[in-house]
C-alpha cells in the first residue's frame, strides 16, 4: 500500500509531505516527498506527485493521514481514486474538532469553494479497533469499514497504521532538515 503524511508549522509557509510504499507487514520499499502551500488548495496535487513515484501495479490501496491538512489545505480522496483506480482511505486518529467551515469564512476570501470542497469530502465514520481504538474513517471506493479493517491490520504500536506513523516520521524529518538548510543558506553558511 502507499502511505501518505504531513508535517508543518505554521512559521515555514509550506507542509512537507512524505509517502511511503510499503508491504501490509509495515516494511517500507520506497518514499517519496513533495510540499504543500499552508492554506493553499494544492494537496491534492502534493499527494499526486507522490502516487505518481510510488504507485506501481501490486499497490493495493491508498492510506492518507487525514484529508483536511496544511492549514485548511485538502487532499481530495475522490479525485485520487478516480485518477490512479486504487481504493483511498482517509483516517484521523483524534475525534474531530470546532467548525471547520466557520475557520475558513474567517481566514480565506475564497471560503465558499473552499467549504465546497471540503464538503465533497463527507463526514469522517467512526471505526471501532479490536483492541479498544477509535478512528474515523473516509474512504473512496472501499466501505468505510472494510478500510478500518486495512488501518487495523497495519497497526504496530498504538492505534495509527504503521504505514502511516513511518511516513508522519519522514515527513517530520525532513522538514527539519529542510528547515535548517534554509537558515543555514539564509544565514550565507
Amino acid at each position: 500500500m502507499a502511505a501518505i503524511a504531513e508535517s508543518f508549522t505554521l512559521s515555514d509557509g509550506y507542509s512537507v509531505y512524505a509517502g511511503v510504499l510499503a508491504r501490509r507487514d509495515g516494511a517500507v520499499e520506497d518514499a517519496a516527498f513533495a510540499l504543500a502551500t499552508l492554506g493553499g488548495t494544492d494537496g491534492t496535487e502534493a499527494a499526486s506527485k507522490i502516487l505518481d513515484t510510488l504507485l506501481r501495479p501490486d499497490v493495493a490501496m491508498v492510506m492518507l493521514d487525514g484529508c483536511v491538512v496544511s492549514f485548511y489545505n485538502w487532499i481530495d480522496g475522490e479525485e485520487l481514486w478516480r485518477r490512479y483506480g486504487r481504493p483511498v482511505a482517509c483516517y484521523v486518529f483524534e475525534e474531530p474538532e470546532g467548525r471547520v467551515e466557520d475557520a475558513v469564512k474567517r481566514l480565506f476570501p475564497d471560503w465558499q469553494a473552499r467549504i465546497e470542497a471540503l464538503k465533497r469530502l463527507g463526514s469522517p465514520v467512526p471505526y471501532y479497533t479490536k483492541t479498544g481504538y477509535k478512528i474515523y474513517v473516509r474512504s473512496w471506493g472501499i466501505d468505510p469499514v472494510d478500510a478500518g479493517r486495512a488501518a487495523e491490520a497495519c497497526m504496530r504500536f498504538g492505534k495509527v497504521p504503521e504505514p502511516l506513523r513511518v511516513a508522519k516520521i519522514m515527513a517530520a524529518g525532513t522538514r527539519q532538515f529542510l528547515k535548517k538548510v534554509v537558515i543555514k543558506r539564509t544565514d550565507g553558511n
